[in-house]
């Protein structure tokens, strides 16, 4: 067996593993979001370092994968917001420094349920805007093509068919 020092590989590589698992998901868990001005509890999760509301993560995922298969590669550039982070965000814009912002508490970003994609190219924003609702996924921003908002109503038999997709082949054996 090999090691470092005294101390066996398998060791070192298994406690490097979990130190980047929680720094990965270290941000994630649960926040105080706003609806319409009003505080609510929400619970977050990690996608590639941002905070994202539970049910929009995973629909998003699903998204993403179905995105993927059609050579489309969506990624988050902002999930949820904190008070004050909206706060410096509508601060910013009013003084003309800054994107459109909605005022602190009334920010779908602040529910978790507004996300802020990369959109890059027309490949991305034409996938988006045909398929997205089928995920739960809406453009509700007029001249923003990046912001993406969680709204439900997706197609619950396509989610249904992809995740079942996923999990059956995540359980089969590897073959090499």
């Amino acid at each position: 067996m090999w090691s470092i020092g005294l101390v066996p590989v398998t060791r070192v590589l298994t406690l490097m593993a979990t130190v980047c698992l929680a720094v990965a998901t270290a941000s994630a868990g649960k926040a105080v979001g706003y609806v319409a001005g009003e505080k609510t509890p929400i619970k977050l999760t990690d996608i590639n370092g941002k905070d994202v509301e539970i049910r929009t993560a995973k629909a998003f995922r699903v998204m993403a994968k179905a995105a993927s298969k059609k050579g489309v590669d969506l990624k988050i550039r902002s999930g949820f917001r904190s008070f004050a982070k909206q706060e410096k965000l509508y601060k910013q814009y009013r003084r003309g420094q800054g994107n459109l912002a909605a005022p602190p508490g009334y920010s779908n970003h602040e529910s978790g349920r507004a996300l802020d994609l990369f959109v890059t190219d027309h490949k991305a924003f034409d996938w988006l805007q045909e398929h997205g609702a089928t995920y739960g996924f809406h453009r509700t921003v007029p001249g923003e093509a990046w912001h993406w908002e969680y709204l439900g109503n997706e197609d619950k038999d396509a989610i249904a068919r992809d995740s079942k997709k996923t999990k059956s082949k995540s359980k089969k054996k590897p073959t090499s």
